[in-house]
């Protein structure tokens, strides 16, 4: 076999092509890009490979035609220029203390001056920028071009510090504003962030900013599509495959559920988590490598925050406008929105007759993820203890054994004090259920959507497909015959694994569950 080398965590383009790197040629984007418009601005979520693209349209424009030999641009392109390129990566260093940004900035815009000469009268960040640029057009006699790497990471940062928060804008604004001023003398400009958070204010002023974050003809740009990896990545498929003692279409089929699902426009390819996929090839091993590598606190804390206020599958399973799924701190930024552009919800469908889309978790990564670190948080316990239990209840559902897995259930959520029950106890434990189930499941989908009718939780174990549906302060066995009647079941008959129908009802006044009832087809 083999043996590819695969650049984990390495942005820069030119070390990856002059080193010999695994590369996924996103190069035809680039030459759309640069050919149709001037202005633009992507968001998608963290370590999905927007740094890599800043990296790539960076030695595109400094004329590093040698190190596109071979990809899709090198057949387009004849003139290769070498214009002046001002990149800004705001992803490095601590972005929490304004003192860091204003170091960083200043630090960049002095590189360049050693370039292109300072002028002792330019004393602001936006000054020497927009000095920076003029003096470039006139020394070289072409537009420069101006890369913005995760613009929105110092704003994020900050996000709990207002006073900061707001210093950390107004010097944004500063750099932005004169993207605006100068607008003539740039030849192309391109700004990526995790989310468009504050984008109209920071922006402000920058009308003629194409979002490419929604369209179609861009949703591949970032990330692995079904296509790239079944064409470029059968060495790492293969290392996965025999790591897992899998087939080779097994392989696929594990990677395709732990790291695919992403679509980031109504009508889009499927799309890996490119982070994840490369470190499962390079590893041969099945982890979260991206959930794990680092979640927002802010966003981790406004999740934990729903306790016994809002149902977990409302959040994560939304119906949003484009409008609101590109909404900003300003006009209303809400958590649903926030978990899309951050990358822990996508796009499944549309709804509304296609003005509104339908979001949902992504993929086993994300899904699992979630659930792990909410379930301590929900229940109050030691995540070892939690473990043991979810491990018991695994076991019982992999045996086919629902009265022991259903005992086991109704045991743990009767160890909650009464005391964490809060205000809302039914969605306090329909939460705590949800989770529980979608960890017992190896794969697990919620709200699932039928010819006719929406079950509630559909799990596949080893041995077993469940299918449940849940009511509360009802019977078990309706909920069972709802299941019968809407052929819930009927998804998962060409899986080849016996089916266990549960119904499930929930007591408000017991806090706990009162009865269930099943059957196997």
């Amino acid at each position: 076999m083999a043996n590819t080398r695969y650049p984990i965590g390495d942005p820069s383009f030119v070390r990856i092509r002059e080193e010999g790197f695994f590369y996924v040629d996103k190069t035809e984007y680039i030459h759309r890009m640069v050919n149709e418009g001037k202005f633009y601005f992507l968001s998608r979520p963290r370590r999905f490979g927007k740094s890599l693209l800043v990296s790539t349209l960076e030695a595109y424009f400094q004329g590093k035609r040698e190190l596109f030999k071979g990809l899709a641009i090198d057949a387009f392109e004849k003139d290769w220029k070498k214009y002046p390129v001002f990149r800004f990566d705001l992803s490095a260093g601590d972005m929490s203390r304004h003192e860091e940004l204003e170091s960083h900035l200043r630090i960049t815009l002095g590189r360049w001056e050693d370039i292109y000469g300072a002028n002792p009268a330019e004393d602001t960040v936006s000054s020497r920028f927009r000095g920076l640029i003029q003096r470039a057009v006139q020394q070289t006699g072409l537009r420069v071009v101006v890369l913005v790497d995760e613009y929105d990471n110092p704003l994020f940062s900050t996000i709990d510090d207002k006073e900061t928060h707001e210093r950390m804008r107004s010097t944004l604004k500063g750099i932005y504003s004169v993207l605006k001023a100068e607008s003539d003398n740039i030849r192309f400009c391109f700004l990526t962030g995790i989310t468009r958070f504050s984008k109209m204010s920071v922006f402000s002023g920058l009308n003629n900013l194409e979002d490419i974050t929604l369209e179609p003809d861009y949703a591949g740009i970032c990330g692995i599509t079904q296509e790239e990896l079944t064409q470029h990545c059968s060495e790492g498929i293969r290392k996965v495959a025999e790591m897992n003692s899998l087939s080779y279409d097994e392989a696929l089929a594990e990677l395709k559920g732990h790291y695919d699902g992403y679509h980031f426009s109504a009508v889009s390819p499927d799309v890996y988590n490119p982070f994840s996929l490369i470190q499962a090839f390079k590893k041969g091993s099945l982890k979260s490598y991206w959930f794990t590598s680092g979640t927002s606190k802010f966003l981790w804390e406004r999740i934990c925050r729903l306790g016994d206020s809002t149902l977990l599958l409302d959040v994560l399973s939304p119906t949003l406008t484009e409008i609101q799924l590109g909404a900003t701190e300003e006009d209303g930024l809400t958590l649903e929105a926030l978990l899309y552009q951050s990358g822990y919800l996508t796009i499944k469908g549309t709804a509304q007759r296609g003005r509104a889309y339908r979001l949902g978790i992504p993929n086993r990564e994300v899904e699992e993820g979630i659930m792990e670190g909410l379930l301590p948080l929900t229940s109050r316990r030691r995540t070892a203890e939690v473990n043991v239990d979810l491990m018991k209840m695994r076991d019982y559902a992999d045996d086919g054994d629902v009265d022991a897995m259903m005992r086991h259930i109704r045991s743990f959520l009767a160890e909650i004090p009464y005391q964490m029950h809060g205000k809302n106890p039914e969605i306090y434990y329909e939460n705590n259920l949800l989770i529980l189930f979608t960890l017992i499941g190896i794969q697990t989908r919620v709200e699932m959507a039928t010819a006719d009718g929406r079950m509630d939780v559909a799990m596949r174990c080893e041995n077993f497909i469940y299918v449940l549906e849940l009511k509360l302060d009802k019977s078990a066995d309706g909920a069972l015959r709802q299941i019968r009647e809407k052929d819930y079941q009927l998804p998962f008959e060409r899986k080849g694994l016996p089916i266990i129908l549960v119904g499930v009802n929930f007591s408000s006044e017991k806090r706990n569950i009162d009865s269930w009832v099943y059957e196997q087809q």
